[in-house]
């Protein structure tokens, strides 16, 4: 990146900003898991110690400790005044936080700093950042794409944008001198992952709270096809990095003290036989430097078909898997491309709740359109109950309920905006593309937009809240809490164990007859016991998490009623029905 005498002085210094969410997502489960982005710090850790910059550094809005401006906000300008940056990169990542980015992208552009940003959202939708305060659009990967940006641009310690030296760089979008937007052409991914410096969480500033988890990211890209999603779309094929590498991150995080991990991958197990390597590597690490190491990781139903690999995973101290189920209706299945049923999920699900905890996510009332091969006949009611039959039957622990958000970028998007029902920004604006609320028209299908837009909610409410008389008199749960510190111990405790004994004990029965005669037997009294007290640990922490959780969703109903989003929603759907009507007179 030339010479460092230009540098001498080292007067640049770079902020990388994740912008903060909207208020009524603060209340949602992921605002309240403090746990950064990884591709931002990423990227800024792959130029953090070149000696061209006096200062790299990242502030997480929704982690921060320091002045705030009236509004309750990250104070830039005193952010600007303690370490003036000439290069701000900001967080694209999120719909729902995008509104907040270009607010900071124009805060930093009167300040005359260069702006510039990458993540999903402006992947997609580029020009529409380039016109709100963005100079310069990164697509898809950064790390390498950002150190050539940055080579061109640094003209000893200015900083010149000249669109025509720009050019000459693949993956960004810029203006030109004319104010029009130039794509300057798919850039070729990066082979191998292992050549870039791990991501550096402490470059992080202004820290509020610790990280509920360490975010840990192997992989990227996905092997399979989903039209909600976008990430096949951003990165290909999935991609990662050596066991090595990712067990370094571990070791780090856990020498500064931190216990929890989440595998940022969408799914951990994308390539099996290394995730089976990199799991006994942690386990041994863990036993030979006795470390509480827990991990959550992202997964597909399919594990539950290789043996090898959860024995592999439990070992390794994987406690929770969050599985995208999205629906427990087999049309609608089809409509997604899971390539999966519901029948395949409940056999799957069943047999992985006996080693993990399960985190659910689901998709109600996928849509459908004029050319849908697949479409369900239930009614929105209808699909509600099965939805709760599944969660019964799947032995699902926690579960989020959204409706489907249609991303800029995803193939789900370009179908509705096909058939011209994403509803309008002044309606529906980025803020709200959470899940939380409905961001396209429902109508054509024949289902009510009001009943879709709260039945996911009343299914949340009931699932971490109960009936009316769970809410009002159970308020806490401190029924359950009191019955489970008293009598509902032994009571527990008997039931689990006797079923454990003799499920045990069938299972001792029929190895025996497979085994070699020296092969050691197993205690029949004693593996029950530690089966008997995961279970009881399991109903503490589910109620526990349920009480926590519950608190989350009574909080964000509260701020759903107080919102205008159902009184805009209403009046759009009169007005779609009175203009329908006129059409068809």
């Amino acid at each position: 990146m030339g010479g460092e005498n230009d540098f001498k002085n080292k007067e640049i210094s770079i902020i990388g900003v994740i912008p903060q969410y909207p208020a009524h997502s603060k209340h949602n489960i992921y605002a309240r898991v403090k746990m950064p982005p990884v591709g931002i710090i990423s990227i800024l850790s792959q130029i953090n110690h070149n000696p061209r910059f006096k200062e790299v550094y990242a502030i997480d809005e929704n982690n921060y400790r320091g002045p705030r401006d009236f509004n309750g906000l990250v104070d830039h300008s005193f952010l600007q005044q303690k370490e003036p940056a000439k290069i701000a990169m900001l967080y694209g990542g999120m719909s729902n936080s995008i509104p907040r980015m270009f607010s900071v992208a124009k805060q930093y552009k009167n300040f005359g700093v260069t702006t510039i940003a990458g993540g999903s959202h402006v992947d997609a939708l580029p020009e529409e950042a380039l016109r709100s305060g963005i100079d310069i659009v990164v697509h898809s990967e950064g790390e390498e794409t950002v150190q050539e940006i940055l080579k061109t641009i640094l003209k000893g310690e200015e900083i010149i944008l000249n669109p025509e030296e720009l050019e000459s760089i693949k993956g960004i979008s810029l203006l030109d001198k004319n104010g029009q937007h130039i794509f300057t052409g798919k850039r070729k991914p990066i082979e191998n992952l292992n050549v870039l410096e791990d991501p550096d969480l402490t470059l992080i500033k202004f820290l509020e709270k610790k990280w509920s988890a360490i975010p840990i990211n192997r992989g990227r890209g996905c092997n399979y096809n989903c039209e909600f999603c976008v990430v096949n779309n951003q990165y290909g094929k999935y991609k990662a990095s050596s066991v090595e590498k990712t067990l370094r991150q571990i070791i780090k995080y856990s020498d500064m003290g931190y216990n929890d991990f989440f595998i940022t991958d969408d799914n951990f197990a994308q390539d099996a036989k290394q995730a089976i390597k990199l799991s006994k590597m942690i386990g041994e690490y863990k036993r030979e430097f006795n470390k509480k190491i827990e991990m959550t990781v992202q997964v597909r139903s399919e594990i539950a078909d290789d043996d090898e690999l959860i024995e592999a995973m439990e070992f390794a101290g994987v406690k929770s898997l969050a599985i995208g189920y999205e629906s427990p209706i087999n049309e609608e299945l089809r409509s997604m491309k899971k390539g999966v049923t519901v029948e395949k999920l409940v056999e799957r699900s069943s047999k992985l709740s006996k080693h993990f905890y399960l985190h659910g996510m689901f998709i109600f009332g996928y849509p459908t359109f004029q050319d849908s091969k697949h479409k369900s006949t239930l009614t929105l009611e209808q699909r509600a109950k099965a939805y709760w039959k599944f969660f019964k039957k799947a032995k699902i622990d926690t579960v989020q309920m959204l409706n489907a958000v249609p991303l800029p970028g995803s193939e789900l998007r370009a179908k509705l905006e096909t058939e011209k029902r994403i509803l309008p920004l002044e309606m529906v604006g980025w803020d709200k593309y959470d899940g939380l609320f409905l961001c396209y028209d429902p109508t054509p299908e024949g289902l009510d937009a009001y009943e879709l837009q709260n039945l996911p909610k009343t299914l949340m409410k009931k699932w971490y809240l109960g009936n009316f008389i769970n809410t009002s008199i159970n308020y806490g749960k401190w029924i359950n809490w009191t019955y489970n510190a008293t009598i509902g111990f032994p009571i527990q405790f008997g039931t689990f164990y006797t079923k454990r004994f003799f499920h045990n004990l069938s299972e001792n029965r029929r190895e025996e007859s497979m085994k070699e005669e020296d092969a050691p037997e197993k205690n029949i009294f004693y593996t029950p016991l530690i089966d008997t007290w995961k279970d009881i640990q399991k109903k503490w922490r589910n109620l526990f998490v349920k009480t926590y959780a519950g608190g989350i969703v009574r909080h964000w109903l509260d701020e759903y009623k107080k919102s205008d989003y159902k009184t805009k929603l209403k009046e759009f759907i009169s007005k779609k029905r009175m203009t329908d009507n006129t059409l068809t007179q």
